[in-house]
């Protein structure tokens, strides 16, 4: 008897679906480390909105006892929105593929595989998205966009409010640790207070590079941290972890607040997967298929504590 659609929900239901959204957020150090600081979470709304404040109030001032104040309102907030971005994945099971695989261990074999599809198909849409140079009009907002000194974020321009840029270094080629256009000007450059990178991600081949820059030095590899966990090798510097990730743009090095980056998606949408269905109206006899659907954003809250390298040749 050829696999039915009630075997391969049933197995679907039991095993699969429910571990999918897990997953997907495992497979960029990026969406681990918020997920493991709690910066994974629901919002709702037409659009995603939250208030920033783009400059001082500069209304405060020592005085004398009997000196007059006068009052004055200054505009401190303006509002930044972002759109809702929509992802879908699809599978589908043939009629061939129902016929062939009927018995226990083979259906199992079959929904583990189908699965493992979408999740793989997932991971690398997220992934890819959150690196793009120039993201799609679909797409959600990706780190160079967000990390960048010049762009327009979340319907706000860097000319309107100067607070609302990072720091970006495009002329650097050559990574060094101290010294005019280094990684720790950089981590200057980009720290206000206590707000200061704490992640540096980067290429596979920049990464060997920051290795080999602090070999003389005693090497920290921070395996007790959400990202050493979740299987990602790790160093530790100047309060941050680096880490690579292959997706990362050849030339990049990114230091990252990651206090104030969330990823946000609506509650009835996240990576709400469906039963599956048949696609016989659809021109496809004896077919069915699956859906995951995921609604959100990834949304900065503030710009000027991250930076960016662009540049960065590994081999100087």
């Amino acid at each position: 008897m050829a696999l039915s659609i009630d075997e391969a929900n049933t197995v679907s239901d039991k095993f699969y679906d429910k571990t999918l959204t897990q997953q997907v957020y495992e497979k960029s150090p990026f969406y681990v480390k918020l997920k493991s600081m709690g910066n994974v979470s629901t919002d709702g709304g037409t659009q995603i909105q939250w208030p920033i404040r783009y400059k001082k109030l500069d209304q405060t001032g020592f005085v004398g006892p009997r000196e007059q104040v006068s009052y004055s309102q200054v505009e401190t907030r303006t509002g930044a929105v972002l759109d809702w971005k929509y992802l879908v994945s699809q599978n589908l099971i043939s009629w061939d593929e129902r016929v062939k695989n009927s018995g226990k261990a083979q259906i199992v074999s079959l929904i583990d595989d189908k699965t493992a599809e979408i999740r793989e198909d997932v991971a690398d849409k997220f992934a890819t998205a959150l690196h793009a140079v120039t993201p799609g009009a679909n797409d959600p907002s990706s780190l160079p966009q967000m990390i960048d000194s010049t762009t327009t974020y979340a319907g706000i321009a860097y000319t309107d409010a100067a607070e609302w840029a990072a720091t970006e270094d495009s002329s650097t080629t050559e990574l060094v640790l101290f010294g005019s256009g280094s990684l720790s000007y950089m981590m200057n450059q980009a720290t206000f207070g206590n707000d200061k990178p704490d992640l540096l991600l980067t290429t596979r081949d920049l990464w060997s590079k920051f290795e080999s820059l602090i070999e003389p030095q005693k090497r920290y590899y921070a395996r007790d941290s959400a990202l050493g966990k979740a299987g990602f090798t790790t160093l530790q510097w100047h309060d941050a972890e680096i880490v690579s990730d292959v997706y990362t743009q050849s030339g990049y090095l990114y230091g990252i607040d990651t206090n104030k980056f969330k990823i946000l998606y609506h509650p009835k949408f996240n990576f709400k997967t469906s039963k599956w269905f048949a696609l016989e109206q659809a021109g496809y006899p004896e077919a069915m298929a699956k859906t995951c659907v995921w609604a959100g954003n990834v949304k900065c809250t503030q710009r000027k504590s991250s930076f960016k390298f662009t540049n960065l040749d590994y081999t100087i």
